[in-house]
């Protein structure tokens, strides 16, 4: 799933401006492998907070009746990490100090300290501090 937010706080949320929002992103969102299965469209306003986690008052935006932000997030199902299975960290970020250094999340499989890996796609080894 993938949540696309738009924000409507610049265009008075416009519904015209919204729907060639999603016209633009769709093709382009499809040619890299997602359907509209796939995607769920929420309009926010972050500096007044509507759409947040409260919905949006109908005199603000009358043609939005989704649910907010917050609730879709809160229902999304989350794929069971398995501890035996392939290692995968992405990286979150990373620097020269002089020598590269990654960070990253393990999203599944187990790492130990002092394990010896490789970060793809470049195969470039490196080892667990």
């Amino acid at each position: 799933m993938v949540v696309i937010v738009n924000k409507m706080d610049d265009c008075h949320w416009n519904q015209g401006r919204w729907n060639e929002i999603q016209k633009g992103l769709e093709p382009f969102l499809a040619a890299t492998g997602y359907g509209p299965k796939d995607l769920v469209w929420v309009p926010i306003a972050g500096l007044q907070g509507h759409n947040i986690t409260e919905p949006v008052p109908k005199a603000t935006c009358n043609w939005y009746t989704g649910p907010t932000l917050m609730e879709i997030l809160d229902d999304i199902t989350l794929d069971e990490r398995d501890a035996d299975g392939p290692l995968r960290i992405p990286i979150i970020d990373k620097m020269k100090d002089p020598n590269l250094i990654c960070h990253g999340k393990v999203e599944n499989g187990t790492v130990r300290l002092g394990d010896k890996l490789s970060i793809a796609p470049a195969g470039t080894p490196a080892q667990v501090l």
